[in-house]
């Protein structure tokens, strides 16, 4: 919990950290799920804190839904990290290889990106997912995460340091800061540090692309919505829409709005309606850009698949849509008309997570389009490098 930090002594950690082998990387993650089990209950009673300081400074209650990290999501992360050591590390593979006509041999490496700042709100998990993911794929990292979870972040950050020292791996390799103005001078040293990581609320992550001098991988805002076209089968619908708004509603792939054509609406409103209200989900009206972050939910009558397209592009956050439709055709239009980061077809949209997609865990998801897009995973925290190897060729 300094506030300061040797830059220096980070760059050579990331350093040190991609020559080492991957059975040191996992027994990093070994150690760490075992630090995590061993100090729980410290965990458990900062977590609380953190939430009852949430809960005198009225914060919202899918701010403090993020907040908790109890026993289930506690053992959550100890299988992710179990999974993630299962994770062939990709630094080192071998993307591309060919020899030129002047016999030189041209290979494409994966490597690590190096230093990474991230920085995060509200989830004290995303302290562990991150530092697992960033000591897999070779990268050291630079931790910044909110006040509103300081004492579980704290508490998490010592199960890492407690493993990185039983791993032999420098505890410069992951390191966390709590003080704001350091973050705003971080922003400035690309000469150190080769990624940011912004995620969070809309203000926090557009300040950081403001300031930031560093390329930032981001997505300021998330929610969903699925179009239910008229060849829609019927019965995958109520289970969609449900597990897509209710499952974890403070989630950034919960789904805001529901669109409907037109021909089925009166049917379809007939299933759902009943339903969400049995879910205690309430439906509002017109407050097509909000993120609601909540139980809460916009249904929106359209003519067609065309009116549903151009209602999304204007609306979508370029982080999650859905159709639920049977007409190939249909789908075809749909997912190669809408900017978006992931698109999902006649499934839940809480599918838009790195575990979920086998990453093992993720670093958040980039709604941008260089480098990465949706989850970002080990993959994503791999940058190349060319080697040309000859026998004396001169150009």
């Amino acid at each position: 919990m300094k506030n300061q930090i040797n830059l220096n002594q980070i760059k050579d950690a990331a350093l040190i950290l991609s020559q080492k082998k991957e059975s040191d990387q996992n027994m990093f993650l070994k150690n760490l799920a075992n630090s995590l089990m061993d100090h729980k209950e410290l965990i458990f009673k900062a977590n609380r804190k953190d939430i009852r300081n949430a809960e005198k400074n009225n914060l919202s209650t899918s701010m403090i839904q993020r907040l908790i990290l109890d026993e289930d999501l506690l053992n959550d992360l100890i299988l992710r990290l179990g999974n993630l050591q299962k994770l062939k590390s990709v630094t080192g593979t071998i993307l591309e290889e060919k020899l030129l006509k002047n016999k030189l041999i041209l290979k494409k490496v994966s490597v690590p990106l190096g230093v990474i700042l991230v920085i995060y709100e509200s989830r004290p998990e995303v302290t562990i997912d991150v530092a697992a993911l960033c000591i897999k794929s070779g990268n050291a990292v630079i931790l910044k995460g909110g006040s509103e979870a300081i004492n579980t972040n704290r508490a998490l950050h010592q199960c890492v340091i407690e493993a990185l020292d039983k791993s032999k791996l420098s505890k410069k390799t992951v390191t966390y800061i709590e003080v704001r103005i350091m973050l705003n001078k971080l922003l400035n040293r690309s000469d150190y540090i080769d990624l940011v990581i912004a995620r969070g609320g809309y203000g926090m992550v557009k300040n950081v692309m403001e300031k930031s001098r560093i390329p930032v991988l981001a997505h300021s805002a998330g929610g969903a919505r699925i179009y239910i076209d008229e060849s829609a089968d019927l019965s995958i619908v109520e289970k969609i829409i449900i597990n897509s708004k209710t499952s974890k509603p403070a989630a950034c792939n919960s789904l805001d709005t529901i669109l409907i054509h037109q021909k089925i609406a009166k049917k379809v409103l007939l299933i759902l309606k009943k339903t969400l209200k049995n879910s205690k989900v309430g439906i509002v009206n017109n407050q097509w850009e909000q993120e609601f972050l909540d139980l809460k939910i916009g249904i929106k009558i359209v003519k067609n698949l065309e009116e549903a397209i151009k209602f999304i592009n204007i609306y979508s956050k370029k982080h999650s849509e859905g159709i639920i439709a049977q007409n190939k055709a249909v789908i075809n239009k749909f997912k190669n008309s809408i900017d978006i980061a992931a698109v999902f077809i006649n499934c839940s949209t809480r599918f838009h997570d790195g575990y979920e997609f086998g990453m093992g865990a993720e670093m958040g998801i980039s709604t941008g389009k260089l480098h990465a897009r949706g989850p970002v995973g080990l993959k994503e925290l791999t940058t190349y490098k060319w080697e040309v190897y000859g026998n004396g060729q001169i150009r």
